[in-house]
C-alpha cells in the first residue's frame, strides 16, 4: 500500500514538474544590468485585413450606389459627320468659244477658194483675193452639250470688224446644216442689215424678212457687235446691246446644230464669237 502512495505521488510530482516546464517556455530573461524581468508572449496569428468603411470597391460604370441614383453610362463616341459636298455653281452655264488663238475647234484655214482665212492672237481674218460674187464661208459644228434647237435660252455674240472708217460687211451664220442650209444675221458697208433663212441655196421670207432693211440703230464704223438671243419662243436680233427693228421673230426649228461666219468683204476680221446657254 505504501508502495502504491510513493508511485502516485511521485507521478504527480513529474506531472506539476512537465506543468512548470511548458509554462516556463514563455517567460524569458533579459541579461541587462537591472535584471529587468521582460516577458515575451507569442503573437497572435495575422489575420487578412478587412476593408474599412472608407475604403471603396471598384464598381462598373453603370453600377448605382445606394445614395446614389443610376446615372446612364456615356454613348460611346460617334464618328464625324462628313459636311455634304458643296453644290454645283448655279451660276454656271455651258458655252462655246470661237477660240481663235489655236483653232482646237477646225475653222476653215488657209487658201481657200478666192479667200484666205488666217487664225490667230484671237482673230479669225478673212481676206478677199479676187473679184468675186462667192462669200467666204466657215463654220463647225457646236458640242452636245449646246443644241439650238433644245436649249429654250441661249445667247450667241460676235464682234466684227473691217478697215477704219468702214462699216463692216458680213455676219453670223448659226442653225447651220452646211454651206447652203442656214440661218443668218448680216451687216452690209451701207448700214443695212438681214435677218435670212436659207434652205438649199434659196432664201426664204416666210418668217424672217430675208433681205436687206434699215436696223432702226445706229452701226459704227469698224467694229460692230452682232447679238442673237432665243427667249422662249422668240429670237431677238441686237447691235451693239440695241435690238434692230421688226425683232423679236418667232423661233422656227433650225436646220442643224453648227455656228460660223460669212462675208463678202475685202478684209473683215472676226473677234469674241461666244454661244452661251442660259438668259
Amino acid at each position: 500500500m505504501r508502495l502504491f502512495f510513493s508511485l502516485v505521488f511521485t507521478a504527480l510530482l513529474l506531472t506539476d514538474g512537465l506543468a512548470q516546464t511548458r509554462r516556463a517556455k514563455d517567460v524569458v530573461y533579459s541579461a541587462s544590468s537591472d535584471w529587468q524581468k521582460v516577458t515575451l508572449r507569442p503573437a497572435a496569428a495575422r489575420r487578412p485585413a478587412t476593408p474599412t468603411a472608407s475604403a471603396s470597391v471598384p464598381t462598373p460604370a453603370s453600377a448605382a450606389t445606394p445614395d446614389e441614383p443610376a446615372t446612364a453610362a456615356a454613348p460611346p463616341s460617334s464618328p464625324p459627320t462628313r459636311r455634304p459636298a458643296p453644290a454645283a455653281d448655279p451660276g454656271y452655264r455651258p458655252a462655246f468659244t470661237g477660240d481663235f488663238a489655236t483653232n482646237r475647234n477646225g475653222w476653215k484655214a488657209g487658201v481657200k477658194g478666192d479667200y484666205q482665212y488666217q487664225i490667230g492672237l484671237g482673230k479669225y481674218n478673212i481676206l478677199k483675193r479676187r473679184a468675186t460674187q462667192q462669200a467666204a464661208f466657215s463654220f463647225v459644228p457646236l458640242p452636245t452639250a449646246i443644241n439650238l434647237n433644245i436649249a429654250e435660252e441661249y445667247t450667241i455674240k460676235v464682234d466684227i470688224v473691217a478697215d477704219s472708217g468702214r462699216i463692216p460687211t458680213g455676219g453670223v451664220v448659226f442653225g447651220v446644216r452646211d454651206s447652203t442650209t442656214y440661218s443668218a444675221f448680216l451687216l452690209n458697208g451701207n448700214g443695212d442689215i438681214a435677218i435670212v433663212r436659207m434652205a438649199d441655196g434659196q432664201t426664204f421670207s416666210d418668217y424672217m424678212p430675208g433681205d436687206y432693211f434699215k436696223p432702226g440703230v445706229a452701226l459704227d464704223k469698224n467694229r460692230n457687235r452682232l447679238i442673237i438671243r432665243r427667249k422662249g419662243d422668240l429670237l431677238h436680233f441686237y447691235i451693239n446691246e440695241q435690238e434692230v427693228r421688226s425683232s423679236p421673230y418667232p423661233f422656227k426649228m433650225l436646220s442643224g446644230n453648227g455656228i460660223g461666219v460669212t462675208t463678202t468683204g475685202y478684209w473683215t476680221s472676226f473677234q469674241k464669237l461666244t454661244v452661251t446657254l442660259g438668259p
